[in-house]
């Protein structure tokens, strides 16, 4: 039982150092707020996984045992999934955006940290604090008792030499038992064959999980932009009839459009033929009308009261949204300057880009 909830604390010890945007999103309102406030003690969440840890290995014996099976545990399921989370969700394991959390690859690093500082402390200062207590082994042959030791019943010298004491001892002569010692053989060469078949057992294992995480197959940059605009259109289906990207799906659009944005693919392109590059003949009518949605939208990372630009392409989940903008020819059917925007990964940082822009565009027009 001990194992099992200092495992379950060791999973929420890595999910807080990879995650906390998602356990205490960022919220600007709170920079207004006078004195201390709950975001404050956000850089401190992982302490309560970690002390909790704490708590259930001490609570019995073999508490070393307890807290590095876990920790290792744990570490070593998430070397295992990371290169398949590389090739097929890699917002989990790297940030999409700069002001994003660290996302695995930082948790996993501050689990590495937190492994090697324990096992100096655990091993090294509190072994040389609080050093084991040595075990009584107990003599009989070497023991003597009280009466002998007595000084009253003493003996002099020419006691002791009038009536000398003389151990007999009591030689075997004779052959060894061969059949005694070839059990005893036997009984070393299994145990010493156990010893190098664990020690085996381990250095597979360690092997294994190593060319897993560096020979695990990934997504060339082709596959992976295939890869992503496969899963930029997965959405789920709401009580109301109406149709949410999924979060992968939001993620995949954001470097779909990147992709777009940064090479010009859809420069000098009609709109009808950067509809079929984006395989949007495939997705359903009712889900398609709603990505190619031209109307106005405040997003929340932009000002948009001087834009001229033309919004082709929103995939959102709700709270994220990312978002493929145009600007076209005079007739509108030819595509000049592709652009992306991102909103709802960071509230901080959209209301910082939203206040900025605002006041660029400002200063321009006026």
């Amino acid at each position: 039982m001990r194992m099992i909830l200092c495992t379950a604390g060791a999973v929420a010890l890595l999910y807080v150092l990879s995650y906390p945007d998602s356990i205490m999103p960022a919220n600007p309102a709170l920079d207004y707020v006078q004195g201390i406030t709950y975001y404050d003690f956000k850089p401190w969440m992982w302490l309560a996984p970690f002390l909790f840890m704490e708590l259930v290995s001490v609570a019995g014996p073999r508490r070393n045992l307890v807290w590095f099976s876990s920790l290792l545990l744990v570490m070593g399921a998430a070397l295992v999934a990371w290169p398949v989370l590389t090739a097929t969700c890699p917002e989990l394991v790297h940030p999409t955006f700069e002001y994003e959390d660290g996302k695995l690859a930082k948790g996993m690093l501050y689990m590495f940290c937190v492994l090697g500082i324990t096992m100096f402390t655990r091993l090294v200062v509190l072994r040389f604090l609080y050093p084991p207590e040595p075990v009584e082994i107990a003599d009989d042959i070497n023991s003597v008792d009280a009466e002998v030791l007595d000084p009253s019943k003493g003996l002099t010298v020419k006691e002791i030499l009038a009536n000398p004491k003389k151990a007999k001892p009591n030689f075997l002569f004779g052959g060894a038992d061969e059949e005694r010692l070839s059990l005893y053989r036997a009984i070393l060469r299994r145990l010493r064959m156990l010893s190098n078949w664990k020690t085996a057992g381990w250095l597979t294992l360690i092997a294994a999980i190593i060319g897993w995480f560096f020979l695990f197959p990934q997504p060339t940059p082709e596959q992976a932009l295939q890869r992503d605009m496969r899963t930029m259109y997965q959405y789920v289906k709401l009580p109301d009839g109406t149709r949410r990207a999924t979060f992968p799906a939001v993620h995949a659009a954001y470097r779909v459009m990147k992709h777009i944005s940064d090479n010009e693919l859809f420069a000098n392109t009609p709109k009808v033929k950067a509809e079929q590059w984006l395989g949007l003949q495939n997705v359903p009518v009712s889900y398609r009308t709603q990505l190619r949605d031209e109307s106005d939208l405040d997003v929340a990372s932009v000002d948009s009261i001087f834009d001229s630009r033309t919004r082709f392409l929103t995939v959102t989940d709700g709270k994220r949204v990312a978002v493929l903008y145009i600007r076209t020819n005079q007739e509108g059917d030819i595509i000049n300057i592709s652009e992306v925007q991102d909103a709802g990964w960071n509230a901080k940082a959209d209301d910082i880009r939203r206040r900025f822009g605002s006041a660029s565009s400002r200063s321009y027009y006026y």
